[in-house]
């Protein structure tokens, strides 16, 4: 089937509003497809459903109801119909790169995880803050949800966003996949990029490690230009990297994705912006 993609751009700079807002469309969307389900049962005389069954729907319709309203709030409409397909495209404000609207992992073509965390990579040289990338977190936040299950259930918004148990339960399940994408905003030789996510794995996996040592090998000989892409995918225990939107490698090892994620998600992140955005996404949906 012919694929035509259409971007869409939006500043992003009101990240906490937007996902206050796509929580407040999805309950507004819930609520009328209820509303026309009770209306349509009375008018053909049909049993009224118990109250709760109102709550156990299917993660797959949750999963539409979230991203329609995502996508909503960033002005796309998405087609399956004619061979058109409309990706949105998202603009981080602070270096004007784009980010996709959603990623897919490999084998997956729907049901992909929405662009829930973003924030700026800042190095300081010689004590002037100097951008390198854009970061986008990719979760699906319905996906996290049926992980953590209902601890977070009736807590305030803000507090669970901040709560490192919510990033840790996405951290250590293998069934949540999670994306990282990283937009250069300067030309930059990727043995920088290597030497620093290699300081932050070392720890954890041992200088010996194969995962480790078969990862670094990626980075040989590859400059990234500004606006090229480095991403990473974690699914079910396996890692892999896209450069410059081609799949370099895809390794098996559980301990190599959640060492990676860490530098994201973990305490001392290293795009804080984008894990404050992310959780305040991922809050949104697992406290109700």
């Amino acid at each position: 089937r012919a694929t035509t993609t259409t971007t869409t751009t939006r500043d992003m700079s009101g990240f906490g509003a937007f996902v206050r807002g796509v929580r407040a469309d999805v309950a507004s969307r819930r609520d009328a497809r209820r509303s026309a389900t009770e209306d349509a049962a009375t008018t053909t005389g049909a049993a009224r459903a118990p109250f709760l069954s109102t709550r156990l729907k299917p993660i797959s319709d949750a999963r539409k109801l979230w991203a329609s309203a995502t996508q909503s709030r960033l002005g796309v409409e998405t087609s399956f119909s004619g061979g058109s397909d409309r990706v949105a495209f998202v603009t981080e404000p602070r270096t004007g790169l784009k980010l996709p609207g959603s990623f897919c992992v490999r084998g997956k073509t729907s049901d992909c995880a929405p662009l829930a965390g973003m924030g700026v990579r800042v190095k300081r040289i010689a004590g002037i803050g100097v951008k390198v990338y854009a970061c986008g977190l990719y979760v699906d936040p319905e996906d996290a949800r049926a992980a953590l299950g209902d601890r977070f259930v009736g807590r305030d918004v803000a507090d669970v966003g901040k709560d490192q148990s919510l990033f840790d339960g996405v951290l250590r399940s293998d069934d949540v996949d999670k994306t990282v994408r990283l937009a250069f905003a300067r030309n930059i030789d990727s043995a920088k990029i290597r030497d620093a996510l290699s300081e932050r794995l070392r720890p954890a996996l041992g200088r010996d490690s194969e995962s480790l040592k078969t990862f670094e090998t990626y980075f040989d000989g590859v400059t990234f230009e500004k606006g090229q892409a480095l991403t990473f995918s974690a699914t079910g225990g396996k890692l892999e990297t896209t450069m410059k939107g081609k799949s370099v490698g895809v390794i098996h090892d559980a301990r190599l994705c959640a060492a990676l994620f860490d530098a994201y998600l973990g305490r001392d992140p290293v795009v804080p912006s984008a894990k404050r955005s992310l959780g305040e996404a991922l809050a949104a949906r697992v406290v109700g």
